[in-house]
């Protein structure tokens, strides 16, 4: 090229867009995705629901520890039933279970399970949970267990087994107070999952059952409904977390939880519930 030549610059084609992705390949993509998030979201749940259980068993396993530490402290000696109380007012607050595990500092997170963590907002349920609440104090009468006054109240996702108080016929004697009296501690129940603070259960027998619930929701309990039907939630799966007299805590079948022994004298068959 001669010097001082104009050199002519390489012609250039105009810069084209990166190609896009066509409908059909937005669409294959879609779906994938779409497959992939229900393959997901089962295992996502299943983890979850593991591990809402673990957590609800801690909770109980503290709850039973700060139990057996009360009653070791009183050489025996069960805890008395005192639900309502006027003088004083704190009387009831501080006797029963939920004021023995707050002298231990099991109170607040530690009684609400992560399964039912929120209590009910529905003044007509008069504070029963269900297999999604907790119950709560707050639509109860003040000067009782679960409400101390207008602004003090308790929400829990557990129950108490009521027989297992001073004179509460565990034993088959309502003169019972004492722990020593009670037999099968393993399979004893007395803190689970439940839509009421405590329960009594009535046993009747596999020729006479007890009346099962509509379903295992808990979206019926009142006032005049049954005790059982408080922990018959399919809370965990088809079962609910339940801690021992002996400390020990382990999730149980809902067909099952007739097979513990709620007393002494307790007769154990399996329950016939329905399917959801």
């Amino acid at each position: 090229m001669a010097a001082g030549e104009a050199s002519n610059p390489r012609p250039t084609s105009p810069r084209r867009p990166p190609p896009g992705f066509t409908l059909v390949e937005l669409l294959t993509i879609l779906g994938l995705v779409t497959l992939l998030l229900s393959l997901l979201l089962p295992v996502i749940g299943k983890v979850r629901a593991v591990a809402n259980s673990t957590a609800c068993l801690s909770n109980l396993r503290q709850m039973g520890a700060a139990w057996v530490l009360y009653t070791t402290e009183s050489r025996g000696q069960l805890m008395h039933y005192a639900w309502y109380s006027t003088d004083p007012q704190s009387q009831a607050w501080d006797q029963y279970w939920p004021g023995v595990l707050d002298a231990s500092a099991v109170r607040g997170p530690a009684l609400l399970c992560p399964a039912a963590r929120e209590p009910s907002e529905n003044q007509l349920s008069f504070g029963y949970g269900n297999v999604s609440h907790a119950w709560t104090g707050r639509f109860c009468d003040v000067g009782t267990v679960v409400r101390l006054n207008e602004t003090t109240y308790r929400d829990s996702s557990y129950g108490y087994n009521r027989y297992l108080t001073a004179g509460g016929g565990f034993a088959g004697d309502t003169a019972a107070n004492k722990l020593t009296a009670a037999r099968d501690l393993p399979d004893l129940p007395v803190f689970f999952d439940c839509a009421d603070a405590d329960v009594a259960p009535i046993n009747g027998s596999d020729q006479s059952p007890v009346r099962p619930p509509p379903n295992l929701r808990g979206d019926r309990i009142t006032v005049n409904t049954p005790d059982h039907w408080n922990f018959l939630l399919a809370r965990h799966g088809r079962g609910v977390n339940v801690c021992m007299a002996d400390g020990g805590a382990r999730w149980t079948r809902l067909e099952d939880m007739y097979q513990l022994r709620w007393r002494n004298d307790w007769i154990s068959y399996r329950l016939r519930l329905p399917l959801r």
